[in-house]
């Protein structure tokens, strides 16, 4: 459900920012993708893949076929790129010791694997017209997502922390 309302946030505030079909240049949701995952890694893929399947029917009721498997990249590409990042990064996981330093090539990897495979899928279903271009913007919003939700929960964990060991004395 988390993702569903992230998308229609980020349509409301940055729908201006549309650059092709499924292509933004600021998109939040990619950054719930991947904490999701991280957190919850097969349950989040499952969830993201639900509520994209949600979302894409509300599109294109009558596209089957597409729905379902740009449904399976969103929740896949997040999934992916954790399975990577344990297994060549040799991130623990459990996400133990994840520094800022993997945060970042952990961020990168997704965004470059999630752009890569949605427009890959857009331009073989005549979405887009320049596949890398587009794979660039989206890679490059998909970043920007993903920081801005990383350091928003960063940022909230630390409040939290400071909060609750205010009242632990």
């Amino acid at each position: 459900m988390a993702y569903f309302y992230a998308y229609h946030l980020n349509m409301h505030w940055f729908n201006w920012s549309e650059f092709s079909h499924g292509t933004n240049w600021i998109y939040l949701p990619s950054g719930l993708r991947l904490l999701l995952v991280l957190v919850l890694p097969l349950a989040g893929a499952v969830g993201i893949a639900a509520a994209s399947l949600v979302i894409n029917y509300s599109l294109t009721p009558d596209a089957d076929v597409y729905n379902i498997v740009t449904s399976l990249i969103s929740g896949g590409a997040p999934y992916l790129s954790r399975h990577i990042a344990v297994h060549f990064f040799r991130l623990s996981p459990q996400l133990t010791g994840l520094t800022s330093a993997g945060f970042f090539k952990l961020s990168v990897l997704f965004a470059v694997t999630n752009a890569a495979l949605h427009q890959i899928w857009f331009a073989r279903n005549g979405l887009s017209d320049h596949w890398l271009q587009g794979a660039l913007v989206m890679g490059l919003g998909d970043w920007v997502g993903t920081v801005l939700v990383l350091a928003f929960a960063s940022l909230t964990i630390k409040g939290l922390k400071r909060t609750l060991g205010l009242f632990n004395r």
